[in-house]
């Protein structure tokens, strides 16, 4: 049998036990709360940067886009030349005719200067040929100052108009009917590099105010109000 006087001292030990433990609970607490809060800052921190690297790429230009960009800057500047050709499709409306619109070959030749990298002027001359096997040989041309603008100065797009004159003339092999007046153009393109030079698919359209429509053989005026109405379908190389 265990003597009585020997459960006081265990009762002692126990209660020291006790109260290291409470204490070194107490000392740890701090650092445990500290890590957590490190911890989810950490991986707030990491979302965000994952956020950050998904959006990136939408914020800044690739190297491809960077050198795309300046080589589209650098052909705009300086002179420039256009030729090319493709389809037009002409026809003539007045009181006293009505001539229906015929597609044909279309060619135009331009040569002109740069005023901004965004702006580009010059003269062009077009000619609109119809004159294969069908017994009337119907023929248009036109000089003309054109602005060619690029709403976007790292793009290829661009809207081009101009004015200047327009002749049209119907012939039957009896008797020429022909017409000459002042015309204005509207149109877009789009410029494509290769190789040095610069494809430039581009569609328009030109007409032009009343004019008088005369015939060769009498000399006298036909109508006081014919009007010249031409879509333009072409691809040009260009060379700036």
């Amino acid at each position: 049998m265990r003597e009585p006087h020997q459960l006081p001292a265990r009762t002692h030990g126990a209660a020291q036990i006790t109260a290291v433990v409470v204490l070194a609970l107490a000392l740890l607490s701090p650092l445990t709360t500290s890590s957590a809060q490190r911890t989810n800052a950490s991986g707030s921190v990491s979302r965000h940067a994952g956020e950050v690297a998904d959006t990136a790429p939408a914020r800044l230009s690739t190297p491809g886009a960077v050198a795309r960009d300046a080589r589209a800057l650098a052909r705009r500047v300086g002179l420039w030349a256009s030729a090319g050709g493709g389809r037009g499709s002409a026809g003539l409306q007045c009181d006293a005719c009505n001539s229906a619109t015929q597609p044909a070959f279309l060619g135009h030749v331009a040569l002109g200067g740069t005023v901004h990298e965004r702006l580009h002027v010059g003269v062009e001359l077009w000619t609109y040929l119809d004159v294969i096997g069908n017994g009337i040989d119907r023929t248009a041309r036109g000089t003309q100052l054109v602005a060619r603008y690029y709403p976007q100065r790292t793009r290829e797009l661009f809207v081009v108009g101009g004015v200047g004159t327009s002749r049209f003339s119907i012939d039957d092999g009896d008797t020429r009917f022909g017409v000459a007046a002042p015309a204005l153009s509207l149109g877009a393109g789009w410029d494509i590099p290769v190789r040095g030079v610069v494809l430039s698919p581009s569609v328009s359209l030109v007409a032009s105010a009343g004019g008088t429509l005369s015939s060769s053989r009498t000399g006298n005026a036909v109508a006081p109000d014919a009007r010249l109405g031409l879509w333009r379908s072409t691809i040009a190389i260009t060379w700036f």
